[in-house]
Formats: C-alpha cells, structure tokens, sequence
C-alpha cells in the first residue's frame, strides 16, 4: 500500500484527485493550512497540516511519503512556494512527484505562467524525481466566471476572437493525475492534455445558449478592457498581466492542440464541451 499525498485537496483539481483516489488501496493524505476548516475531507484523507512557505512544516508532512500530487495557487510568489515543497518532498524521500504545470510550459518566453511552471518543472527533474508533468489547456470549469453574466445579460467577454481553444474537463485531468500517481509507465514524462476538439468562444457560447434556454453571445472584446474590468474585481496586478499574456497566447494559437494524451491513459475519449455544458449549469444553478 502507497502513501499518497495531495495538495490542492480543497480545490477544484485537487478535490477531483482525491475523489478518484478514495475507496482505493493507498493511504492517503491531505495536506491543508488548517486542520479544522477541511473537515470534509477527513473522511477520504488523514489531514496534514502544512504551509508552502513554511519548509520545516511540509517535511513533517511529507515524511514517509511515496508519491505526492503538486498543485498551488496562481499567486506572485507561487514559483517559489512550489519550489518549497519540491525541496522538502526530496529532503523527505518522496519518490514520485505528480505537478500540474500548464499547456506549453517553458515554450513561451513571454507568458509569466509558462516560464515560472518551467523552473518548476526543471527543478523538479534536476532533484531525480520519478516526475510526471500533466500541463493541460485551459479548463472547462474556468466558465464558472462568466455564467452569472451568461444568465443575467446573455453574454460573456474575452480576448480570444475567433481562435480555438482545446478546453480540458478538470475531472479528466484529476483522473490521469490519479492514474499517475498509482500506476507505473508514467515516470519520467510529461503529458499535454487537451480536450477532444477545439472551439471557439462563439461555439461555446452555443452550447450555453441550448442549456440555458435563452441567446447567449460571445463578445470580443480589447486586453486593455479586459484587465480594467477584472481589475475593478480586485484581481491583483501581476495575476492579471500573467493572465493578459497568457490569453494573447492563445490568441495566436498555442492553445489550439489537440493532443491523445487524455484518451491514451484513461482509455476512453476526453470531456467534450457539448457534455460538460449541461452537467455544468444544472450544477450551478
């Protein structure tokens, strides 16, 4: 029996992995900021204490450890809080080390979150991991932003144009993420995953506008009146020239892949949009 141990547990990737991971053989854990607020989870986990900036706290959290899922939240310092907790999974003998990094990592100069997950990555390899990177496109559950103004103005805003984007379902990526962590063939490789077609916002927005009964359209919209609108709710300034960047990316087609990575290893066809769609309005109604 394996020891398993996830970051992200409360999130929505992380939390996926965890559900996937639960009922089978493996110990597992969790590793959480505070013990009483996760609470939920303590029937699917044995709760760990632990903070990223805090090395001394992830090797206790770490210890006797086999393999660990690594994924943190996109803040300014998140290259460094994830440099952390690599550092302590080595200094711990953590053997095998699943990251969620993203699509086209290290291949995009001037993308901030393609070079940052990259010097993960790297460091990750350097320190003789059994390493897997799962660097899947953009997800389906980011559309969680733009539903309240789907329903209330049947329309939603981007910068993407007409540019097709291979959207992941993050339950997909948690279940090749859980697969990674259990299975043998996977070491030492890093995966891209993607959907199984590509569409543009205006098709999305067709699926949308079936679920929700009523027209809904996407509208094009500048990076500058992008920023300023998010910006008007209080996304921090480097997350959003990160974001900015990353979306003019796409733009010019990085995100347009399909790749086989996704059936390949759960052996079955990834998550359409068409399918998600429904599920995911009915959800959050």
């Amino acid at each position: 029996m394996k020891t398993l141990l996830l970051t992200g547990a409360t999130g929505s990737i992380g939390g996926e992995v965890l559900r996937c991971l639960s009922g089978q053989n493996h110990s597992l854990r969790a590793l959480v900021r505070d013990v009483s607020k996760a609470q939920n989870l303590a029937p699917h986990a044995q709760l760990v204490a632990g903070d990223f900036a805090d090395i001394s706290s992830l090797e206790k959290a770490l210890s006797g450890v086999d393999a660990a899922f690594l994924v943190s939240a996109n803040t300014p310092d998140q290259r460094d809080l994830e440099l952390n907790f690599v550092r302590a999974a080595h200094a711990s003998g953590v053997r095998r080390l699943v990251k969620l990094s993203v699509m086209a990592a290290g291949a995009i100069p001037d993308s901030p979150f393609q070079v940052l997950h990259r010097e993960v990555e790297r460091e990750i390899e350097d320190l003789g991991f059994d390493f897997t990177h799962l660097r899947p496109n953009m997800l389906m559950q980011n559309m969680r932003w733009f539903l309240p103004t789907m329903r209330e103005s049947g329309a939603f805003f981007h910068i993407l144009g007409d540019t097709p984007v291979s959207h992941a379902d993050a339950r997909d990526v948690a279940e090749v993420a859980a697969r990674c962590l259990t299975e043998n063939g996977h070491e030492n490789r890093a995966y891209t995953l993607t959907g199984a077609e590509a569409l543009n916002f205006s098709q999305v927005a067709a699926l949308f506008s079936q679920a929700l009964e009523k027209p809904v359209q996407y509208v094009d919209v500048s990076a500058a009146q992008m920023k300023a609108a998010r910006a008007a709710n209080g996304e921090p300034e480097p997350y959003l020239d990160a974001e900015i960047a990353l979306f003019q990316a796409w733009n010019r087609g990085f995100g347009s892949e399909i790749t086989d990575e996704m059936p390949r290893i759960l052996g079955r066809n990834a998550t359409t949009f068409a399918q998600f769609v429904p599920e995911f309005v009915a959800k959050n109604r």
